[in-house]
């Protein structure tokens, strides 16, 4: 029987200098997506591709599974792709032992999207009580032990020619990598609780808009200062997510750029429409969300934001009271509406009424939704 504890997998590699390298992070059981990026960046037998854990969890029904299988055999027929273990993929190593069938359980009564129900699923059997959880385990043990296999063969730590480091969440310092995996890919708010990286550290994990207080963008970002690019977008996590592909051109030219993709349905627009910019902008994710509302219009409160006084539109199922303090609060907000022009292509992350939430190169607002209904 395996630890619940896996010990970290450090993988020192030495790579061709001349060849591209291309990081992605927290797909969650979004094949198609990912599938789309690689092919339009014209991934081939030429490049490097890191795909820097949590490869599912939180994709839709079926996918994670779905996910993880072809994952699985696409390591196993490229030699040139390296996969990470993240956070979310420790899922099926935390159902291994028999006094974990409750925690299990609890997890996926709660998560339904997710692989054990994904799995569940495809055997066609019902979990209603522990012990149904300890003989599903037992069988996922036999029939599906090549995903245990997979995933705890990955690794948790890669060193690129001594000047390149791959990690799911984050590490503190490389002189004393922890013995055990877990604090290395469920590290949050790393980019702002870490002084600065000895080397140029590559990590996902925790979604960008989340990192920033200003604007809601799910871009990747790049601190130099600190030896830091975080990459995650927060695809199937945040409203607008995506999934970054940073692209570094070699080893040689340490240039890099980047290039992202998503889910959402696209439109084209068919006229300009131009917006003041606020004089305070604000991007609320979780944390400092307290809110109070001012005003209803179809799907949308008028609220404000307690701690700054700022105020805003925001889609009414963003909109939750606190269990403990009964006070309202919000998530995925932002009082910015999004200019566009004619002919710009965007993702409409949610249509609804008066206004509807779209994204545009990455940065996530408001529009009046008749501009998406608007017939030239």
């Amino acid at each position: 029987m395996r630890e619940l504890r896996k010990k970290t997998k450090v993988n020192r590699l030495t790579l061709d200098t001349n060849k591209r390298l291309i990081f992605i992070s927290d797909i969650h059981g979004d094949l198609t997506t990912m599938l789309k990026g690689l092919e339009d960046i014209n991934f081939n037998d030429n490049d490097y591709l890191f795909i820097i854990g949590d490869m599912y969890e939180k994709g839709d029904k079926g996918f994670n599974l779905r996910t993880a299988n072809y994952l699985y055999e696409f390591r196993k027929n490229k030699k040139n792709v390296y996969l990470m273990a993240g956070n979310c993929d420790e899922v099926l190593r935390f159902s291994l032992p028999k006094d974990q069938a409750g925690r299990v359980l609890q997890y996926m009564n709660r998560k339904d999207i997710s692989i054990l129900n994904d799995i569940k699923d495809e055997l066609k059997i019902e979990i209603r009580n522990e012990n149904d959880v300890i003989d599903f385990v037992e069988i996922l043990q036999n029939k599906y032990r090549y995903l245990f296999d997979f995933i705890d063969s990955l690794d948790d730590l890669i060193i690129i020619n001594d000047m390149l480091v791959l990690v799911h969440a984050g590490i503190d310092d490389l002189n004393n990598i922890p013995e055990y995996s877990m604090s290395l890919l469920k590290y949050d708010n790393f980019y702002n609780k870490s002084r600065g990286c000895q080397k140029l550290t590559i990590v996902g994990h925790y979604p960008t808009r989340n990192y920033r207080t200003d604007i809601a963008c799910a871009n990747p970002i790049f601190d130099l200062r600190k030896k830091i690019i975080s990459i995650d977008g927060g695809n199937h996590v945040v409203k607008g997510g995506q999934i970054n592909f940073v692209i570094l051109e070699s080893l040689d030219s340490m240039k890099f750029t980047y290039k992202y993709y998503d889910h959402y349905p696209k439109y084209i627009m068919k006229c300009d429409v131009l917006y003041n910019m606020p004089s305070e902008k604000i991007n609320i994710t979780y944390g400092d969300n307290e809110i109070e509302i001012l005003a209803k219009d179809l799907d949308y409160y008028f609220v404000k934001h307690v701690n700054t006084g700022l105020t805003m539109w925001v889609d009414r199922t963003f909109v939750y009271k606190d269990e403990t303090t009964g006070k309202y609060c919000c998530y995925d907000a932002s009082n910015q509406f999004l200019s566009v022009k004619k002919g710009d292509l965007i993702s409409v992350v949610r249509k609804a009424s008066p206004y509807s939430i779209i994204k545009k190169n990455g940065y996530i607002g408001l529009i009046e939704t008749k501009y998406l209904d608007y017939d030239n």
